[in-house]
């Protein structure tokens, strides 16, 4: 009878357990929900998954450094600067890092750009540029993702290019046409576009006329706007006579 007893008991406590406790499971579950929705965790999510993007798609990332957490009552925001080394038509590439990775509960956005040409090249000869890009890692997804700097680089290749229109070959002189040689007679050193889409241009040219004429050759790609030629210096490049010239703009939002 009191074996008959204590069996009873112990299986009315253990479906008792079994109802009361929730599963080790669940409870691994719960713990890794709150942890996703941390600001530190879902950061460390973010530079995964732009490490990943990079190695995969064989973009050089020369450096990064990321400033403390910025946080609000509702709101978290990491800024990162990250450098790279690249070609010109690896840019829309590294770019789109950041729209790859954004999305759920978090945003990159990148804020400001600066480009400028290194001294080393390619094997074949293409240029490798510096590339450092100011970026800020958020959760105000209701903002969206803003591609204006990836449209922006998209409209410059259409327009000129990083890399030197003189050789050591002699020259032909350029057409009379300003309009078919602007984008072949000059070129860009430096670039920097500010985190308010202002845009800052230095380059060179073979002929002075063709520097207002590359102005308006950005401004017909309708993302640049207010082109403005601020300085032009005569110099020398590769034993070429060139103008020097600095633009200052704006990108479209």
């Amino acid at each position: 009878m009191k074996k008959s007893k204590f069996l009873r008991f112990i299986l009315c406590l253990t479906i008792a357990i079994a109802f009361a406790a929730p599963s080790q499971a669940t409870e691994i579950d719960a713990i890794n929900q709150v942890q996703a929705e941390t600001p530190l965790v879902l950061t460390r999510i973010m530079l995964d998954l732009h490490l990943s993007y990079f190695e995969r798609n064989a973009v050089r990332l020369m450096d990064m450094r990321v400033s403390p957490m910025i946080v609000s009552e509702s709101h978290f925001e990491v800024p990162v600067e990250m450098g790279f080394m690249l070609t010109q038509n690896q840019i829309p590439l590294a770019l789109a890092a950041f729209e790859e990775s954004s999305g759920g509960k978090m945003i990159a956005s990148p804020r400001a750009v600066t480009v400028s040409v290194s001294a080393e090249s390619k094997p074949d000869g293409t240029p490798l540029l510096s590339m450092t890009v100011l970026a800020t890692l958020h959760n105000n997804v209701k903002a969206g993702y803003n591609s204006s700097l990836k449209q922006a680089f998209e409209a410059f290749s259409k327009v000129t290019t990083f890399t030197p229109q003189i050789t050591g070959k002699k020259e032909p002189a350029p057409e009379n046409n300003a309009e078919a040689t602007a984008g072949k007679s000059a070129w860009i050193s430096n670039l920097r576009i500010d985190s308010d889409l202002r845009l800052q241009i230095t380059g060179y040219a073979q002929e002075a006329r063709m520097i207002n004429q590359l102005c308006r050759e950005f401004e017909k790609t309708g993302v640049y706007s207010e082109m403005w030629l601020s300085s032009m210096t005569r110099n020398v490049y590769n034993k070429h006579p060139v103008m020097r010239f600095d633009i200052i703009g704006r990108v479209s939002n």
